[in-house]
């Protein structure tokens, strides 16, 4: 069961504050937007593109829009979060060519750096900073909108200055297996050809049913659904840039329109005409 504690939208920025008891595992998932993770409690694995990361209190997870991820929950413990959504246009105006405020969170490996630890979040502001949202955003005044971007904006770069510092040393003690590392690599690279169970086992000397097993320990996705998401995002790409729906299906990989669309409309709630529409 899910109590939100706090929730403020404004253009292109969304908060919310909740608790779940007991927590339900978050299928695999992306968003057309940012996200920033704040970790209150509970006990839970945070998969991003095939990395996991155990989140501990005060933790603080980052997606871009382009990075696959879900959560597991390794018991039933009481799970607390906020979170931020927003989009390029909430900070579009304090943009500047000297400073752009996106550049380490977009411009990182996918699945890499996407864990502050508790420590730099309070050490480095980002705790003081995320409390001031909490506070300002519920406050019924003319400057209460203002003020709550400011303090996103200087929170914003007190997440770049964190990420700018980062080194192997933060990201998370999980054992990663280099064959998957191969393997996803393999897969983000050859998103137009075929990719099957048989053909990756043959590829990679391993077992298709090993295969499966420690795919889905190490990234919390199996194979083939990793590989549907992967197809759909590009595809997002390509529809955006203006090519037709019928050229994307068979440019990304997927065997016939039908399949396509299907997986399309399960992943992202629209048809790919829907889509490109929705983005002009």
């Amino acid at each position: 069961m899910d109590k939100q504690i706090l929730q403020y939208s404004s253009n292109h920025f969304f908060m919310n504050h909740m608790v779940s008891d007991p927590p339900y595992d978050v299928a695999t998932h992306i968003h057309d937007f940012y996200e920033l993770f704040y970790f209150v409690s509970g006990d839970l694995t945070y998969y991003i593109e095939g990395q996991a990361y155990k989140l501990y209190p005060n933790d603080l997870i980052i997606t871009n829009s382009k990075e696959l991820h879900r959560i597991v929950f390794n018991s039933a413990s009481r799970y607390e979060r906020k979170y931020i959504h927003f989009q390029p246009e909430y900070i579009s105006s304090y943009q500047t060519d000297e400073y752009n405020m996106l550049s380490y969170i977009e411009n990182r490996k996918l699945g890499n750096f996407n864990r502050i630890p508790a420590k730099n979040v309070i050490e480095d502001g980002i705790f003081e900073l995320w409390n001031h949202i909490d506070e300002t955003s519920q406050e019924n005044s003319p400057e209460s909108k203002i003020m709550v971007k400011t303090y996103f904006i200087q929170m914003l770069i007190a997440i770049n200055k964190v990420l700018s510092k980062y080194n192997q040393s933060y990201i998370s003690n999980h054992k990663y297996s280099q064959k998957i590392v191969s393997i996803l690599d393999f897969i983000n690279k050859n998103l137009s050809e075929k990719i099957t169970l048989n053909i990756l086992e043959d590829r990679f000397y391993v077992s298709k049913y090993y295969l499966c097993h420690v795919f889905k320990k190490n990234t919390g996705f199996t194979v083939m659904e990793y590989v549907t998401y992967k197809r759909v995002m590009k595809a997002i790409e390509l529809l955006i840039s203006g090519n037709p729906a019928l050229d994307v299906a068979h440019t990304v990989g997927f065997g016939d329109y039908s399949t396509f669309y299907k997986a399309f409309k399960k992943i992202t709630g629209f048809s790919p005409n829907q889509y490109f529409k929705a983005t002009k």
